[in-house]
């Protein structure tokens, strides 16, 4: 059956109320497995609301974005906080059922879809990665290549000394990924004759070719398509209904953020993988803080994502796809992501139970992940 979601919002109009612009609103969210009510009563505090509003509608100012959506989760509270449109040539309004492309958040969503398979038993993290890739027509990288050397634990951790991307590559290998169609035999020929810059496993360096073939073994070991595994084993599950590849059907859904670029125009680039609300991440949120759990399963494998896998340094690790951060006795465990004009992070502090994503489609430097830790520095008003 499928979860019953209801979403109660109570419109603040803040120039009237507070003296500042833009909206907030109360995002509450019930499902058959997270039966929890929000109540007004009970929901983020005001105080909170009107500073954090302030600082979300200052943000978007000064970096130019057209709209943002931010979901805000602190022990039991929740607000959405909304500022600008959708950047179309009506001005739509953000809401909390906005799309938005999340970027390289996608990563932990492929990494948790990988988890899931290494907890049933079909792989282990030491696996050398090589095992589960096939390109189109069964091929395989050679049975001697280096790339044998990189284990799917070297993928999620961004260990594999994995190039950035394949140079001169015309089209983004994540399309095929996420438009559920095989992977090219290019990549297998990379593969084929790469060699490492520098040892296997022995140092940090993001690489988004790496996590595309964490989504390829992912797929591999669960026997589907990506689309149909995702919404099969999360997006489903958490009732994440505007999560996915929606922006990109033909026609997309309405609702669907225009991205636009720091010169002010709108994108000519089309998002290679999966777009996302605010209101569906923040039940993602609470997912991975342990307070949504439909399944075991799949709760089993969110812990699993978030294990520290490798030591950057002494404020920093990596789990499957997470960036691990320490401030004093606090973990900040978080992801961002940016593609073709949009910007995006998502953060949560498990031992404090609180968690935030900023949505967003433009503007000049966009820092999302200073503006989410900004917010979650003043929970303090919430007490």
């Amino acid at each position: 059956m499928k979860p019953n979601i209801k979403f109660l919002r109570l419109t603040f109009i803040m120039t009237i109320v507070f003296g500042l612009t833009g909206t907030c609103n109360f995002a509450t969210i019930s499902a058959q497995s997270h039966p929890r009510k929000i109540n007004y009563s009970d929901s983020c505090s005001p105080v909170f609301i009107r500073k954090a509003q302030h600082i979300i509608d200052n943000y978007r100012q000064r970096t130019g974005a057209p709209g943002i959506a931010v979901a805000f989760y602190d022990s039991g509270k929740s607000c959405l906080f909304v500022s600008g449109d959708q950047g179309d040539s009506q001005h739509t309004p953000v809401t909390g059922e906005t799309d938005f492309a999340m970027g390289s958040i996608e990563k932990v969503f492929s990494s948790t879809l990988l988890a899931i398979s290494i907890n049933q038993g079909k792989a282990n993290i030491d696996d050398p990665a090589a095992k589960y890739l096939v390109a189109g027509h069964n091929k395989k990288v050679k049975p001697n290549a280096p790339f044998w050397n990189v284990t799917l634990k070297n993928l999620v951790t961004h260990t594999s000394s994995l190039p950035r991307k394949i140079a001169n590559q015309p089209q983004r290998i994540g399309m095929n990924l996420f438009r559920d169609k095989p992977m090219d035999n290019g990549v297998i020929q990379f593969l084929d004759s790469w060699a490492p810059a520098y040892p296997i496993g022995t140092r940090y360096k993001y690489s988004n070719l790496g996590f595309v073939l964490v989504g390829r073994a992912a797929v591999t070991l669960g026997g589907k398509v990506y689309t149909k595994l995702l919404k099969e084993n999360i997006t489903g599950p958490l009732g994440m209904s505007r999560t996915g590849m929606l922006c990109i059907a033909n026609p997309p859904v309405s609702g669907c953020a225009v991205a636009y670029e720091p010169n002010g125009q709108p994108s000519k680039k089309m998002p290679v993988g999966l777009w996302t609300t605010a209101d569906d991440m923040l039940q993602f949120i609470e997912a991975n803080l342990g307070v949504l759990k439909p399944s075991q399963e799949l709760a089993k494998a969110i812990d699993l994502t978030h294990k520290k896998l490798f030591k950057v340094d002494s404020v920093h690790t990596i789990g499957m796809g997470w960036e691990r951060w320490y401030h004093g006795d606090s973990l900040l465990i978080s992801k961002d992501g940016a593609d073709s004009g949009f910007s995006s992070w998502v953060g949560f502090e498990p031992n404090k139970q609180r968690g935030v994503v900023v949505l967003s489609n433009g503007g000049k430097k966009p820092e999302p992940g200073m503006l989410g830790k900004r917010l979650l520095s003043l929970t303090e008003l919430q007490h």
